[in-house]
């Protein structure tokens, strides 16, 4: 059996380095690069012959952040395992990486046998929450479903640009097609934002995506 290749994204090396010899140990995984920031990572695994089974990676970086990363690696590599590996225990933070397709979430005080847990149910087909982010992700969960019926749906125009966030359109491209000013398309985002649970334009179109808003 072929091992679990590995790759990891954070941008505190020590810890990272320490990571990579404890996967590096095991027999069923190999670590096949590692990076500091996101878009080095990101690059140098589009590089590799094979695409990394696994992606563990940081949430707050220099540079890109880890949630967009995680758009991007889901935009262009569908299959991508990913596993969040930070010191965030915001449920929200939770809630927005795994919609964006994370499979796993782990605390950087988790122990070494929660991360080996999370990499083999990961690379298995499942997915893996830490123990300690569980409960308040439920709250999350909860109180999302109580207040579902208080949200709107995006109108039309609204979808009309998310379309255009799917397309790499800027802000000044999306009032021209649509006869707006850029003034009333940020207005727009703001909006969109909100209704999704979106930090950025990356990160919306990545939850209209997996939500089959647009196709």
């Amino acid at each position: 059996m072929e091992p679990i290749r590995v790759y990891l994204i954070d941008d505190h090396h020590v810890l990272r380095q320490a990571v990579a010899r404890m996967l590096d140990q095991e027999d069923d995984i190999v670590v096949v690069g590692q990076a500091g920031e996101a878009q080095t990572g990101l690059r140098e695994m589009d590089a590799l012959d094979h695409y990394p089974d696994i992606v563990v990676i940081d949430l707050k970086m220099p540079g890109q952040s880890g949630m967009s990363a995680i758009a991007e690696i889901m935009a262009g590599h569908a299959e991508a395992r990913i596993i969040v590996f930070t010191m965030y225990d915001n449920p929200g933070y939770v809630w927005s990486t795994m919609n964006a397709g994370a499979r796993g979430y782990l605390l950087k005080s988790a122990s070494g046998g929660d991360l080996l847990r999370a990499v083999r149910s990961v690379a298995g087909g499942g997915a893996y929450l830490q123990a300690e982010i569980t409960l308040p992700l439920l709250r999350r969960m909860a109180q999302d479903a109580r207040t579902a019926e208080d949200r709107s749906a995006l109108s039309v125009r609204e979808m009309h640009i998310v379309e255009a966030l799917a397309d790499g359109k800027s802000n000044k491209m999306i009032a021209r097609t649509l006869s707006i000013t850029e003034e009333t398309v940020k207005s727009h985002l703001k909006k969109i934002y909100e209704k999704l649970g979106a930090s950025d334009r990356a990160h919306a179109v990545a939850i209209a995506l997996r939500q089959q808003l647009i196709g």
